[in-house]
């Protein structure tokens, strides 16, 4: 990602949670609201602002709102994981969109932010349009937990101070965003998916955004199969690339326009 100069950034707010925890939240715009939910390990600097992807909907005249998920970035949360509530993070959102008094007009997630956003719209069934970066069917899948092996086993060899690649590129995360490997298992291990006769209850305009190469979490085309109405839109890259390619925006801030009423 490109680096935002510190003067741009913007500032840096909190909220308290429905457990009384603090969680931090960035803010840019005017307008329809727009809440940015980002990926596993990353945070709301990371992936929306020093991309320039929340500047890209805040001048196309939304009201940006991006917060650093529980255990990430600005939102510490170090508890074990079995003391993490459960659907922490869409619960999360819940109380963030009674702290902004403000209901959302879209919400927009990569990654594990997409995971988020479906959790917390079957919760509240309280968002206009949902634009999901980086998710497939695999999202729909509530007994495969194979995809977090991985990740997992990198947490815990950095937890023990193992010098393995996978140990280094996790504390290289928490690193370049605030985070903690404690926040980090504790989100990897209360995350919950949406399974597909749930999803078949969504009524709400979706677009699904995946990289050409990006297999992580199943197919977009699919996910968009088992959610009614959605559509997919292919991007450039793999799941890691995709969210910088310039299409990812143009496509979220089209798909926004979409659905807003003439002025």
């Amino acid at each position: 990602f490109a680096n935002a100069r510190a003067e741009e950034a913007p500032a840096m707010h909190t909220y308290e949670s429905f457990d009384g925890t603090q969680i931090s939240y960035q803010e840019l715009g005017t307008g329809p609201l727009v809440i940015l939910l980002h990926g596993f390990t990353s945070s709301a600097a990371q992936n929306w602002i020093q991309s320039g992807i929340a500047q890209k909907i805040a001048d196309a005249g939304y009201h940006v709102v991006a917060p650093d998920l529980r255990g990430h970035g600005a939102s510490p949360y170090n508890a074990p994981p079995e003391d993490w509530p459960s659907d922490a993070v869409a619960r999360d959102q819940i109380a963030l969109v009674a702290h902004l008094k403000e209901d959302p007009y879209a919400t927009v997630g990569y990654s594990m932010g997409s995971i988020s956003a479906l959790r917390w719209h079957l919760l509240s069934r309280n968002t206009g349009r949902m634009a999901l970066g980086g998710i497939g069917d695999s999202a729909a899948d509530e007994f495969n937990t194979d995809r977090n092996t991985a990740f997992r086993a990198a947490i815990m060899e950095a937890l023990a101070g193992e010098d393995t690649p996978g140990a280094k590129g996790m504390i290289a995360r928490t690193r370049a965003t605030g985070g903690t490997l404690e926040g980090y298992l504790g989100a990897l291990s209360a995350r919950t998916y949406t399974p597909a006769d749930l999803l078949a209850t969504f009524d709400v305009p979706t677009l699904i955004l995946t990289g050409d190469q990006d297999l992580d979490n199943g197919s977009g085309p699919a996910l968009a199969g088992l959610i009614p109405g959605a559509t997919h839109h292919a991007l450039t890259g793999t799941h890691i690339t995709a969210v910088v390619d310039p299409e990812l925006p143009r496509a979220v801030i089209a798909f926004l326009d979409e659905g807003r009423p003439a002025d």
